[in-house]
């Protein structure tokens, strides 16, 4: 997987969720951008062909080392007898806020390396759906910064403004899309 490209990809999805409907709950949004996202990857040759988009799925801790449950991930699911392990075909973890402050940030940040460091993920994204519009990756403590994206989403006249932040060598970016 090209993180680039992917990224790329995902803020085609975040401008593709552009109704107010969708900015008033966290699992609304959740719920939009997957479809927007799944529309946008259709078709794409990024990810195997048996990679799916999956919602709210439940980790167990004896299976997979944590009982963290992500919003949303990119995974080839793991069958029983396939060879192989449960932190192999693990593209993109997800976690989403409603109106996050500091705090909640910060211990979706926690969750968010959880799964890297047991899952293997290679990408992890943070969308604060809020209507302040602010950036909390300089809170950011763990060791996987340059796996981390944070997103806020805003929507403004009919128009969805976004903040991305990302790190480049221990450096954070801004950007206003």
């Amino acid at each position: 997987m090209n993180s680039e490209e992917m990224i790329s990809l995902i803020i085609e999805a975040l401008k593709n969720v552009n109704s107010l409907r969708f900015f008033r709950t966290e699992r609304g949004y959740q719920g939009r951008f997957a479809c927007a996202l799944y529309k946008i990857l259709d078709g794409k040759r990024i990810f195997p062909d048996d990679a799916i988009i999956e919602e709210e799925y439940q980790k167990n801790y004896t299976s997979h080392g944590t009982r963290q449950r992500p919003d949303l991930i990119i995974h080839v699911p793991f069958e029983a007898g396939r060879s192989g392990t449960r932190s192999e075909n693990n593209f993109v973890v997800f976690a989403f806020k409603k109106d996050a402050n500091e705090k909640k940030a910060k211990g979706d940040f926690e969750k968010l390396d959880a799964l890297f460091d047991k899952l293997k993920y290679p990408l992890g994204i943070f969308i604060n759906v809020s209507e302040r519009q602010g950036i909390f990756l300089d809170k950011y403590t763990g060791t996987n910064k340059n796996r981390i994206h944070e997103f806020c989403v805003k929507l403004v006249d009919d128009k969805v403004n976004i903040l991305h932040a990302y790190f480049k060598k221990d450096q954070i970016i801004n950007e206003n899309l």
